[in-house]
């Protein structure tokens, strides 16, 4: 396996040359990405569609590139750690990039398993990127949950997926350090202070959130709040956009689209959602004939008419709540059943939020979604425990916002999760 990493680095030229060699290899991936483009396109349009294909193309090109600008950081960790990855089920490119390529340019030990239901297609990208400097498909392993897990003994450990889960592989991999990456609701809020064109780009910033990728990822806002001054204006523009939406049988066609979900249980728990809503849901669109599309719906309800927590939808499912004054929304996020679950909250024409950087366990990313605040090079996610965690061994786990190399090297200066919030 090939390694990038080296001893410690006594001289400024040593250091000057190192980076160097480092931002070789990574552009030298970014630039195998670049010409397999259309490779890559082929193993994830089945899961994926088309525009969120492209963003993890550019946004993985983009990482490597600049990888120089954690260069500090993961070169004061310890070379000679042994990093384990737990890849997610949505991403891939971008997650093989973020977890494996870039910490590759600086550890020697670093071990990935894919989600179950999309090893194929991982393993796939790991052999369009084979002949680089990185070896990424040498680093990948199909071993059960269990087994990854026993040879993730006292490792740095990175997990995304389902927080309970998360929780269970830290246990069971003894983890000297655990990241964990889970969700979040990543709630939108419409304030009664829009009309006319910042109204209307709200809609269009709502829509291209939660249609981001179908729906299938994790930064999708599960809940629209929707100051009742606006609502009249707002839920009639959103459901007129969302009536020009194409609908198409597969993920291959550019733009915000209706298409087939990744898989049955996925669709299968997008429908179970649109069934609970059950007469909330003002507006559903058409499907094709395959089995896995779930329509573009919206639900309206008021905030008190709905449950004390907000489900993951993980589909196309607009669940716009309708409030009378911000205080309801605020103290609705800071309850047992929602805390825990923040990550960002964007806020469109709300004054009293402006300059607020947290609501509750949420960052506030201002009039700018999830996916337009999120970098891979900052911290990534809130303070909700279910969000994002540092944990392991012997530490407190402590929600804050994660950045694997500034983690790494917390770890190697024997402070790890001992930090307190930030």
């Amino acid at each position: 396996m090939t390694s990038l990493s080296t001893p410690p680095l006594q001289t400024a030229r040593d250091r000057a040359a190192d980076l160097d060699r480092i931002i070789e290899s990574a552009c030298a991936t970014a630039a195998l990405i670049d010409c397999r483009r259309d490779r890559i396109r082929d193993v994830l349009t089945p899961v994926a569609t088309l525009d969120s294909i492209d963003t993890e193309i550019a946004d993985s090109i983009d990482l490597l590139r600049t990888a120089g600008q954690e260069y500090a950081a993961y070169r004061a960790g310890d070379p000679d750690t042994q990093l384990r990855v737990f890849l997610p089920a949505n991403n891939l490119l971008y997650s093989m990039s973020l977890f494996v390529a870039l910490p590759s340019l600086f550890y020697r030990d670093v071990l990935a398993r894919p989600a179950s239901r999309v090893t194929d297609a991982y393993l796939e990208l790991g052999r369009i990127l084979s002949g680089g400097p990185l070896d990424i498909g040498e680093r990948l392993r199909t071993y059960s949950q269990s087994t990854f897990a026993d040879i993730s003994q006292g490792s740095v450990v990175v997990f995304n997926g389902k927080p309970a889960n998360g929780r269970r592989v830290d246990e069971e991999c003894a983890s000297g350090l655990f990241l964990g990456f889970g969700t979040g609701i990543n709630p939108i809020v419409i304030g009664g202070d829009l009309s006319g064109p910042e109204l209307s780009n709200a809609v269009e910033a709502t829509v291209t959130a939660r249609l981001y990728n179908n729906g299938q990822d994790c930064l999708c806002p599960d809940a629209i709040f929707v100051d009742a001054a606006v609502a009249e204006d707002f839920v009639p523009q959103l459901v007129r956009r969302l009536g020009s939406v194409p609908v198409v049988a597969d993920g291959a066609v550019p733009g915000l689209i209706s298409s087939p979900l990744a898989d049955m249980a996925t669709y299968d728990r997008a429908v179970t959602v649109l069934d609970e809503l059950g007469s909330a849901v003002v507006w559903s669109g058409e499907t094709t004939a395959d089995q896995r599309h779930c329509p573009i719906a919206v639900s309206v309800r008021r905030l008190p008419e709905i449950a004390d927590s907000v489900p993951e939808l993980f589909g196309p499912i607009f669940n716009v709540v309708i409030y009378d004054r911000l205080y309801e929304v605020l103290d609705f996020l800071d309850t047992a059943d929602t805390e825990p679950y923040g990550m960002y909250i964007s806020v469109f024409g709300v004054a009293e939020l402006v300059g607020v950087d947290r609501v509750g366990s949420a960052r506030n990313t201002g009039a700018r979604t999830a996916f337009e605040f999120e970098n891979g090079h900052d911290p990534f996610g809130g303070f909700g425990r279910n969000g994002t965690v540092s944990a392991g061994v012997g530490l407190e786990p402590v929600s804050r916002p994660l950045l694997l190399s500034a983690e790494l090297a917390y770890y190697a200066a024997g402070r790890g999760g001992a930090r307190a919030n930030r």
